[in-house]
């Protein structure tokens, strides 16, 4: 192999691994929401009759900013209805919560915390057999961020 064949062979692993390089930023750009939700937590010093908080916590983990639009919650029928993003059997709107209101500015970084409490139709829907999820809709996406919630005994 001379100079030519050398060179050759380094601008096309170059341009490759360039063009590789492009792809994955161009797929991993924008913001990642990450969301835990936890049910049956509990404040102390407690508040009249000891109630029970579902916490919902959103961390932007991405590199551009996005705004949440809406929160969500859903059950489906099963995972495999769940997988094929069908209509869910329940849904339901937060609106009453103690934290920051939204559409809410997350920057990069960011965090956004909502703290529920939990009524008796709440907690009869986490214990009913079917697993509860906690939607996050953001400006960025067409599909929002959902996730389980993890009830706390």
């Amino acid at each position: 192999m001379n100079a030519t064949q050398w060179a050759a062979w380094i601008g096309a692993c170059n341009g490759t691994a360039g063009l590789l390089w492009n792809i994955y930023t161009k797929v991993t750009a924008g913001p990642r929401l990450r969301v835990t939700a936890f049910a049956g937590m509990v404040k102390r010093p407690s508040p009249p009759k000891d109630p029970k908080f579902l916490k919902i916590t959103v961390q932007n983990t991405g590199t551009m900013p996005t705004t949440i639009t809406n929160v969500t919650f859903h059950t489906y029928g099963s995972w495999w209805m769940r997988f094929r993003k069908t209509r869910p059997d329940f849904s339901a709107v937060l609106n009453d919560y103690e934290g920051p209101p939204y559409p809410r500015p997350l920057p990069v970084g960011g965090e956004w915390t909502a703290l529920m409490t939990q009524d008796d139709r709440f907690t009869t829907l986490l214990s009913g057999g079917m697993p509860v999820y906690v939607a996050i809709h953001h400006s960025f996406a067409k599909v929002p961020t959902q996730v389980r919630v993890f009830q706390i005994s």
